[in-house]
């Protein structure tokens, strides 16, 4: 029999804040179904999550027959063993159930033994994955599990969740979707919506109705004005009407009866008035059947040219900070217009052979070729450190202002959302504020770390077209398959060398 999480006209707005992020959502969920949850950032995925474990009050408006769980769950000390975090995660679990589950993600047992926080950032992610499956009547909600994940590790988690039964997932990794969900639920502009099937079937009924339904509302919208021009004659007639600007000629006047003519008047002005009423109520009808489409905008983008045809080259290249190598036997090149993507295993040194080029920590040494005069479009893999008004942050990096929140308004941000300070953005928001910075910044190199993570599908597939339409010269680490795939990108292999803790 199933058992579902009902929803029932949840309203609900963060204190301080004017705009609630729910209003009158009503949904019902299977709890047997391998749930993915999508929609844009600042639609409120992570609030409802937030919801549904009781992080949040949600009052009588949601009805959950199981305790949900919310992950990633903090670790109270990470000094602590790996098996004893896992058992203080899940608390009467037996131990057997953790050592099921992980062996369904690990290789060996080793890590059980060691302390958590030398495990890397994916290996943590995984650990605490088993340590959730392990518990019996619970719900897990899992919110962007693959953003510390490699490309192995997302294609391991993504089979490792195929076989399990019941969770709400929160992802915008288009493949690792498609590997381990049945049913998909859409968080849309005014409404949130359930289908059967996986991320792509979603996509293209998304993509179908979306066409079918802004061609509708073109059409509305051409009636709508229409309308409203019939009903500004009417009320110009009805005016001149109640003014008695029609009645019969002077000369006439004397002929006939005065009274007729005022009944004239007040016939017309009521007959105007009645065409006015009738206009403006099939003006209100017709604009509450425009549909809840997604407007999904173009970006643009200005390179630069740069004469030179090799702009990087690296051969033998070592990274070391402060003297202590942390990755090595570093070789790739960068020519005019490629996409070059770094890709391996976390901790093999990606992030820091980026910021080692751009100068933003670490050297990187060896035989190193960089083009003269070569100007450079950064973005980070960290949001940390965004805070305070958009106008300074746009102040402060020399950006076109208009550019800067047009793009922004193409990916999906409000125009009220530019009047909050950046520290209350969401961590996909913070994201796009830094890409669309980098986008604004006429470049011959672009240098991208990590991107997408946080970003909702709908703004990848607008920087898919992007990169697609203006070839930009790009160097990248991203560990979105798909999206590698749909612009075309080279993809390296860079190899361990050398012991290190984490990328930087």
């Amino acid at each position: 029999m199933p058992v579902n999480i009902d929803i029932r006209s949840l309203t609900y707005t963060y204190d301080g804040s004017a705009e609630p992020v729910f209003e009158n959502l009503t949904a019902r969920l299977d709890t047997a179904w391998r749930l993915g949850l999508t929609g844009r950032n600042g639609r409120g995925k992570t609030t409802l999550l937030r919801l549904l474990c009781g992080e949040l009050e949600g009052g009588r408006s949601i009805h959950m027959p199981l305790k949900a769980v919310y992950f990633p769950y903090p670790v109270p000390d990470p000094s602590l063993c790996t098996m004893e975090v896992m058992r203080l995660s899940a608390p009467g679990t037996e131990e057997w159930r953790f050592l099921c589950e992980w062996n369904q993600l690990f290789g060996s047992e080793e890590a059980l033994e060691r302390p958590f926080h030398t495990l890397s950032n994916g290996e943590q992610t995984k650990a605490l994955l088993c340590a959730l499956f392990a518990r019996e009547d619970v719900y897990p909600l899992i919110d962007e599990p693959t953003n510390h994940l490699d490309l192995h590790g997302r294609a391991l988690v993504a089979d490792y969740l195929s076989r399990k039964d019941g969770f709400l997932l929160v992802s915008h990794d288009r493949a690792f979707l498609n590997r381990c969900i049945d049913h998909v639920t859409a968080m849309e502009r005014t409404k949130i919506t359930v289908m059967q099937g996986n991320y792509d079937s979603w996509e293209a009924a998304f993509d179908l109705k979306n066409e079918s339904e802004a061609a509708r509302n073109e059409t509305l919208r051409r009636e709508i004005a229409r309308l409203g021009q019939s009903a500004r004659r009417a009320a110009s007639f009805s005016q001149n009407a109640e003014k008695g600007r029609f009645h019969v000629p002077e000369s006439e006047v004397a002929a006939l009866d005065r009274g007729y003519v005022g009944a004239r008047s007040a016939a017309l002005m009521k007959r105007a008035k009645g065409i006015q009423r009738r206009r403006e109520k099939e003006m209100e009808e017709k604009s509450k059947l425009l549909k809840n489409v997604e407007q999904v905008g173009e970006l643009k983008l200005s390179t630069l040219h740069h004469p030179k045809q090799r702009l990087i080259s690296v051969e033998n290249g070592v990274v070391s900070y402060d003297g202590r190598i942390v990755c090595g036997n570093i070789r790739f090149q960068v020519e005019r217009g490629q996409r070059i993507a770094l890709s391996g295993a976390n901790g093999c040194g990606k992030s820091s052979i980026l910021k080692a080029l751009c100068g933003r920590g670490g050297s990187l040494c060896g035989d190193v070729s960089v083009a003269a005069g070569l100007t450079v479009s950064y973005v980070p893999q960290s949001t940390e450190g965004l805070s305070g008004p958009v106008r300074e942050y746009i102040a402060a990096h020399a950006l076109d202002e208009t550019l800067f929140k047009a793009i922004l308004r193409n990916m999906g941000l409000s125009r009220e959302q530019f009047d909050r300070p950046l520290q209350h953005f969401s961590q996909g928001q913070k994201k796009k504020v830094l890409l669309a910075a980098s986008l604004c910044t006429p470049a011959h190199l672009y240098v991208w770390d990590e991107p997408l993570n946080y970003i909702d599908v709908l703004s990848r597939r607008q920087v898919e077209e992007l990169i697609v339409e203006y070839a930009p010269t790009l160097l990248i680490v991203e560990h979105d398959r798909t999206f590698l795939e749909n612009i075309g990108a080279e993809v390296v292999e860079l190899n361990q060398t050398a012991p290190q803790e984490e990328e930087r």
